[in-house]
Parts: C-alpha cells; sequence; structure tokens
C-alpha cells in the first residue's frame, strides 16, 4: 500500500506543476502577443534623460585674497537636441527666435550644425522673470530647459591679463584630452590654460523623465556640480595696476617723443620734405648721368663693357624717387591717430569697389578695383592716389602697406609705421624666492571679453597689436648694455680685465670715424655698426701682446670715445663708444655705472685673444657659460604657457645657422671676434625676454641662486584649504663671492645716486629714501639713424630695491623706445616710487637725460 500512495502522491505534485507551467505559458504568450501595445506604451513613459549641467571654474586670488578671476550665476537657455523630434525643429527655432529675439535663421544654423546628442547654450544672464515664463510654457518648448550657467567674470578688467590668460572653446588639441568634451569651456592661454585641470572642477547632471515623443514629463533628480579649486597667486594686485598705469603712460611718452624728434629733424637746415626730395632726386639724376656718360666713354674707347640698369640710363631721362626710403620716419604717409601722434600698425579692410583713407598727416585714398584669380592665387588691383598696384597675399606696396589677405571681394592691408614705438613691457619680481610680484605687456585687452564673445572684427584689431600674448615670457629683444653686468660678474670671479692701451691706441671724440663691428648687421647703440667696414689709416697699431692688463676692479681704464685694436688674425678694427666724446679714466666700477662700452669690449677680447685650445681655436665661450648660468638662453620654467627661450650665440650655433641658410647670420665666414663683442654689450644676435632679464639679475643681486620663477603659490578647495602647493624651487647655484655681490649692489645704486649713473636724471624726483634704489640702464639700436632722423632704439632698465638687500627686482623694456635713461628708466621710477613710498608718492612720468 505504501509504494502505491507514493506513487499518487507524486503524479499530484506533477499534476500541479503542469498546471502551474501551462498557466505561465499562457501568460507570457498573452504579454507577449495581447498586451504589447500596452507594455510598450508603460516602458516608453519610462524613459530617462541624462542632461549635465557644467560645474564653475575654481576662482583667482592675488597674494593678499583679492579676487582676479570669479564665477558669477547666470541663468542659460539651453536646447537638448536629444529631446527635439525632428519635424518640430524649425517651428522651436521660430519660437526661440521671438523669445530670445535672435534672427531665426542663426538659430536653425546652430541647431544644424549640433549633433542629434548635442547641448547647445542659446542665451545667458536671463532675467527671472524670462526664466519663470519658459517653466510655465514648458510645452511650447521641446528639449529647452533654463540650467544655472556659471560665468567667467573677471573684476578687473585688464588687470594682469596676460598672466591671467582667457578661456574659450577646446580646440582639437584639447578634445584629445580624456576629460574634455566639445560643449566645454577651457583655459587658452596664461594661468587659466597652465592650471585648467585644477580649475575645471567636477560637471553635475539632472535625470529627466520623458515619453517617446521625447517630452519630459518630470524631473527625477539632480546631482550638483562640483566647483574647482581656486589659486592664490604671488601677484600683488597694487604692484600690478602700477605697473600696467607706467607700461601705458611709458608708451604714450615714447610715441610723444617721437612725433617731436621729427619736428625737430623737419625744422634742421634742409629738413623740409620738399628739399630732401628735391636734394634726393637731383643726387639720383647726377649718379644716372654720371654713370650714362662713363658707359659711353668706355664703349668708345672698345673696352668690353656689361650694362647696368644705371649705365643704361640717358641723361635726359627723368628719375624717380621712393619718397618713403627718403624721407624714412618723416615719410608724412605713416598712419597717425587722431591727435596726430603715431601708430606702429593699423589694421585696413576694404571691399571691390569701395575706398578708405589711409591716415597720416598727408592722407592717401585706398581703393580697391578688383580681385581676380590667376590659378590658385587671388591678386588684388589695389589705387593709392592714382597709382595701380598689382598685389598678391604678403606682398609690400606703396611704402607702408603690407597685404594681410585677399578674399573673393575684398582685401586686408596692415598700414605700418615701423619707427613708431611699438610697446611696453615689466616684471617684477621676487629675488629671494623668484615670486612674480607684477607681469603685463600694453597694449592689453579685458579676458571678459572673451566670456561674453569677441567679434570677428574685434579679435582682428586686438590681434593685430599683438595685445594677447604675454611679451613678458615670449618678447625677445637685445638686451643691450644691461648684459654689461654679465661681463662684470666675469671680470671679478675670473679676474679678466681690460689691457692697459696706450693713449695712441685711442681715438678721442672723433666724430667722423665709423665703428666696425665685423659681420654684424644689426649693430647697437652700444657699439653701432654699419654694414660696410671703412678703411683704416695707415697707422701701426700695438699689438696685445705687448699691453700689460690691469690686475684689479679697482685699476683705472682710460674709456676714451673709441677704440682702434688688432684681432688675432691680424685685422684692425675701430669701436665706437655710445658717448662720442668718451667718459675719461674709469674702473669697472664706474665702468657699469656710466656704461662705457670700450671696458667691456675689452673683456671680450681678451677672452678671444687669449684663451685657445691645442689647435689655436678661440675658445671664447667663457662669457657664453657664464651667461647661461644665470638662466640666459633656455626657458626659465615659469607655470605659464609659451615661453620663449632666447638666445646666447656662439660658434656652434652661428655655424648652425649658416648650414641651415636661415639668413640670421653672415652666409659665409667664420665667428669671429667681433661677434663676442657684440654679444657683451647686450647686441648682435643676443636676445633675452625681460623675465629672464629679471631672473638672472635677481641671481645676480641674490648670492647666486637662481630660482624658478612661479606665479601661483597654493591651490586651495572651496572651503580654503590648501589641497596643492607650488613651491619655491632653486633651478642652480652660481657660486659668486660675496665681494662681487657687494660690489654690484653698490654700483647698482650709484647707477640711480652717483654723479655718472646713467639713471640719476631719471631718479632725481624720487622723493625719500631713493637712496635704497639701484639699478641699470640699456638701449639697444634697431634701426640706424638716418641723416638728421634719430635711430631707434629699445629702451631697457633694471631697476632693485632695497638696492642693499633686495626684495624687488623691476624690468622695464619699451619696444622702440629710444634710450634706457630718457624713458625706460623713468617707467620703472613710478614702480619703484610705489613700492618704496606708497601709491601716494608716485611722481608724474617725465623724460630723464638721453643716456645708455
Amino acid at each position: 500500500m505504501g509504494g502505491v500512495t507514493s506513487t499518487w502522491r507524486l503524479a499530484g505534485v506533477g499534476l500541479v506543476l503542469a498546471v502551474m507551467l501551462g498557466v505561465l505559458g499562457l501568460r507570457l504568450w498573452t504579454i507577449q502577443v495581447t498586451e504589447t501595445d500596452t507594455y510598450t506604451a508603460v516602458a516608453a513613459q519610462n524613459l530617462i534623460r541624462v542632461v549635465p549641467t557644467p560645474a564653475p571654474r575654481g576662482d583667482i586670488f592675488d597674494r593678499n585674497g583679492k579676487l582676479l578671476a570669479g564665477t558669477e550665476a547666470s541663468l542659460a537657455v539651453v536646447v537638448d537636441m536629444g529631446l527635439v523630434e525632428d519635424e518640430f525643429v524649425e517651428d522651436l527655432a521660430q519660437r526661440l527666435s521671438a523669445f530670445l529675439d535672435q534672427p531665426a535663421g542663426d538659430i536653425l544654423e546652430r541647431f544644424d550644425k549640433a549633433n542629434s546628442g548635442a547641448q547647445i547654450i542659446l542665451a545667458e544672464d536671463l532675467t527671472e522673470q524670462q526664466a519663470l515664463t519658459l517653466l510655465e510654457h514648458r510645452e511650447d518648448f521641446p528639449g529647452v530647459a533654463v540650467i544655472p550657467q556659471p560665468v567667467r567674470e573677471y573684476p578687473g578688467g585688464e588687470l594682469a591679463a596676460q598672466v591671467l590668460g582667457y578661456i574659450g572653446k577646446p580646440s582639437e588639441a584639447d578634445l584629445e584630452r580624456p576629460d574634455v568634451k566639445g560643449t566645454d569651456v577651457v583655459g587658452k592661454a596664461g594661468i587659466e590654460r597652465s592650471y585648467d585641470d585644477v580649475l575645471r572642477g567636477t560637471e553635475g547632471v539632472i535625470k529627466y523623465q520623458v515619453d517617446a515623443s521625447r517630452s519630459v514629463l518630470q524631473q527625477l533628480g539632480e546631482k550638483q556640480s562640483t566647483p574647482g579649486n581656486n589659486l592664490i597667486l604671488t601677484i600683488d594686485s597694487g604692484i600690478q595696476g602700477q605697473l600696467q598705469e607706467s607700461l601705458e603712460a611709458g608708451l604714450g611718452l615714447a610715441r610723444d617723443l617721437e612725433m617731436a624728434e621729427r619736428r625737430k629733424a623737419l625744422e634742421s637746415e634742409n629738413g623740409d620734405i620738399r628739399t630732401r626730395l628735391f636734394l634726393a632726386l637731383e643726387a639720383k639724376q647726377l649718379e644716372a648721368k654720371r654713370a650714362a656718360i662713363e658707359a659711353a666713354a668706355a664703349e668708345a674707347s672698345g673696352e668690353d663693357v656689361t650694362a647696368t640698369d644705371e649705365d643704361s640710363v640717358d641723361p635726359d631721362t627723368v628719375i624717380e624717387i621712393d619718397e618713403g626710403k627718403v624721407l624714412g620716419s618723416l615719410y608724412p604717409g605713416l598712419p597717425i591717430d587722431n591727435d596726430g601722434v603715431c601708430v606702429p600698425v593699423q589694421r585696413v579692410e576694404v571691399g571691390v569697389g569701395s575706398r578708405t583713407l589711409l591716415s597720416g598727416i598727408n592722407e592717401r585714398t585706398m581703393r580697391l578695383e578688383a580681385v581676380v584669380q590667376d590659378r590658385s592665387q587671388r591678386i588684388a588691383v589695389v589705387d593709392i592716389d592714382g597709382e595701380q598696384f598689382e598685389v598678391e597675399d604678403g606682398n609690400s606696396f606703396a611704402t607702408t602697406l603690407r597685404v594681410i589677405a585677399i578674399t573673393d571681394d575684398a582685401i586686408v592691408v596692415s598700414h605700418s609705421d615701423k619707427w613708431c614705438p611699438v610697446r611696453a613691457v615689466g616684471v617684477v619680481e621676487d629675488p629671494t624666492d623668484g615670486s612674480i610680484i607684477a607681469m603685463a605687456s600694453y597694449p592689453s585687452f579685458d579676458p571678459t571679453s572673451f566670456v561674453s564673445g569677441l567679434t570677428q572684427a574685434e579679435w582682428e584689431s586686438l590681434g593685430t597689436i599683438n595685445a594677447f600674448t604675454n611679451f613678458a615670457i615670449q618678447g625677445q629683444y637685445a638686451p643691450a648694455s644691461t648684459f654689461k653686468v654679465v661681463s662684470y660678474v666675469l671680470a671679478m670671479e675670473e679676474g679678466i680685465y681690460p689691457l692697459d692701451r696706450p693713449i695712441d691706441d685711442r681715438i678721442l671724440g672723433d666724430e667722423n670715424t665709423t665703428t666696425t663691428l665685423p659681420g654684424d648687421e644689426t649693430g647697437g647703440e652700444d657699439g653701432a655698426s654699419e654694414e660696410e667696414p671703412e678703411e683704416e689709416p695707415a697707422q701701426p697699431v700695438p699689438s696685445d701682446s705687448e699691453l700689460k692688463p690691469l690686475t684689479s676692479d679697482t685699476d683705472e681704464y682710460l674709456c676714451t670715445g673709441s677704440l682702434r685694436f688688432e684681432f688675432n688674425d691680424g685685422s684692425s678694427q675701430v669701436y665706437r663708444d655710445w658717448k662720442r666724446n668718451g667718459h675719461g679714466p674709469l674702473d669697472l666700477h664706474g665702468a657699469l655705472q656710466a656704461s662705457c662700452d670700450l671696458y667691456f669690449w675689452e673683456i671680450s677680447l681678451r677672452i678671444w685673444n687669449e684663451r685657445s685650445d691645442e689647435s689655436g681655436i678661440n675658445n671664447e665661450d667663457l662669457w657664453q657659460e657664464w651667461a647661461r648660468s644665470f638662466g640666459f638662453g633656455t626657458e626659465t620654467g615659469i607655470d605659464l604657457p609659451f615661453e620663449k627661450p632666447g638666445l646666447i650665440p656662439d660658434r656652434q650655433w652661428f655655424r648652425e645657422e649658416q648650414r641651415k641658410d636661415t639668413g640670421r647670420v653672415r652666409p659665409t665666414g667664420p665667428w669671429v671676434g667681433g661677434d663676442l663683442m657684440n654679444a657683451v654689450v647686450g647686441q648682435g644676435a643676443v636676445l633675452v625676454t625681460p623675465l629672464q632679464l629679471a631672473n638672472g639679475f635677481s641671481a645676480m643681486l641674490n648670492g647666486g641662486t637662481l630660482w624658478r620663477p612661479r606665479v601661483v603659490a597654493e591651490m586651495v578647495d572651496q572651503e580654503g584649504n590648501v589641497v596643492d602647493e607650488n613651491p619655491k624651487s632653486i633651478i642652480q647655484t652660481i657660486d659668486m663671492e660675496p665681494g662681487t655681490v657687494d660690489a654690484l649692489r653698490r654700483d647698482f645704486q650709484q647707477v640711480v645716486n652717483g654723479p655718472i649713473g646713467t639713471a640719476r636724471s631719471a631718479f632725481a624726483g624720487f622723493g625719500p629714501q631713493v637712496w635704497s634704489v639701484g639699478g641699470k640702464t640699456g638701449t639697444a639700436e634697431i634701426i640706424k639713424a638716418v641723416e638728421d632722423v634719430q635711430e631707434v632704439d629699445t629702451a631697457w632698465f633694471v631697476g632693485v630695491t632695497p638696492v642693499l638687500s633686495p626684495e624687488y627686482v623691476v624690468t622695464v623694456v619699451i619696444e622702440r623706445g629710444g634710450s634706457g635713461g630718457k624713458v625706460a628708466a623713468p617707467v620703472a621710477r613710478q614702480v619703484l616710487q610705489h613700492i618704496v613710498n606708497g601709491e601716494g608718492a608716485v611722481t608724474s612720468l617725465e623724460a630723464g637725460e638721453d643716456m645708455d
């Protein structure tokens, strides 16, 4: 019986399971077949759409807690294209056009360019009423949301603009970063770029429930975005503001002085334009007639004559001259502003059939006649006051014009004046740790303009004057006499001083003697060169081997107006000091204070002539070694992008430039002593950035510690807790004797305060504690003088305070600004007055004496 019972029980369980499986199968069949539409509709109602919300960038503060860059809350209209049905796109654009007062065509164009899942910010800074209206009429604006949008603000406007940088849409290179999307905003320059990863926060998300037609049913939740970390800079806003104000004023002063020099030149004998042109034309005609007569005589005598253009000119032919070349900076067609003051460059655009006026003392009319296509090249036909030019992209024409671009129906040209002062640049550094206290170049820009969006015209206008470039780290200039400090330190440390040349080996105040710097085409006020050497007088030149060198820094050297000497290859050369009548007897310290060229040329001559290797080739690298030890010729490593390295030239570099045929050096011939003589006075091929000069001087003045400059001190979170630091860092330590450092500080003090100092007049009205200030001037000639038209110089000054225990090094350069003592030193004086005596002690800017 027990076996039968078990069998019935198992059968009963199996029957129950079969029934249950049958019911389950029937239910599944019912769901899949008869209730599909019902469940599809329910599922569609549960679609989730995740919309990211941007994170505020971290704030940027100066060293005293002043906000330099922050984030302002803004309500933005954001269109999520993933929630807009294709057939409703045009209708939505029309509705948004009416609501936002934007052209519907522009909105449609943005819709068309976006992919299906993109989110487009159409408008920012909505009022609360506008936001409420959109929310109340959500059904009329599918896919449109009002999302809090962090907007960058720069409350100081142009304050520290090149240091801070600006933000913008990511480039292709930016998009290669794994954390960057096309809709993001990233740092494009300055700190915003260098510390972009620190400043960018973590985006949040909003979850929406949407139906099958992608209409939002409800908001399911939100995860708040996390702001980026904040930065504390080494910048002092007070000193930064003074530096920028002084640089702007200094550039204005330099341009006013340039215009005054032009007026003075025009008032001189034969100075008026008509007389100059007449004399130039007369000389050209006389030259042509002489050449024609000589050619005819040679032909009559049966000589084999190869005619030149001048030879073939008929004596009665009318000769034309280029007025721009004859008049130089006095050419009346150079660009000016509304006040009649020169400007270095103006951007001019004109369409086909249109005309415009080119500014100048004498305005010129420019008309674009046509643009024609010649294969792959556009050619513009331009009329300038009745004279026609056919020009291509990049061509220079009509004396002052260069083609920037040619389109199908327009031409863009730059109208430039190469004599007009271009910009002013400055750096203030703490020599005790490399912190940058202030850094600026002028002209500048307001980073806020990138937030609201620059127009194409604004972008091009600011780009024309390179306002976005940080010339403190990207501008490379000949440092001129400021670089004599390198040779000063070398002399003290290596015991290398000038040869004691007899008075017969000097040329005293000979204005007719030209300086010859072999192989140099740039020359400089610190030994102005001529392109072609002149023959030397037939006078015996004492051999350097017969002369004894001075033995200490206090031995006096007769620093006259010019120097005649022999290189070890037997060639005789003459160099001329910037002070034509000389300085008199000076030791090393006086030579630095008065900026005597001859003294430092003599140091380079001794290096050149006395340091030889076994093969007899000059081993002149001692000076380069010292220059490079102070960081010249390489990037400083500052925490800002796009820094330039500068250049310390040597034999190897020279040969490489010749091999590459770059045009930067002579195509043939060796590296010679004249090249080194150029370099030691900061001319020739030497290039430095203003930051390099500030940093190198800081190392010399602090006793030999070369710091890595920095603009960011630390990173803090939103609660003010330090999360990371950018600690002070030593690049290298230079072995300097304490006596060298002390002497250099005292001599800097005398440059400002001493009777022969080149900056004494610029600091005459400094006020209290002027004795605590020192510095060094420099003047780099970049365009030679033409008759009575002044040469063009770049002005330098490096200042220090307190000079006997340095805490601030101030570097100022005015590009094409004049002499260091006349223009750059007064600008630095204002900054130093602010530092030493306070903001209220800064006196008005006035030109100093015209000194190197």
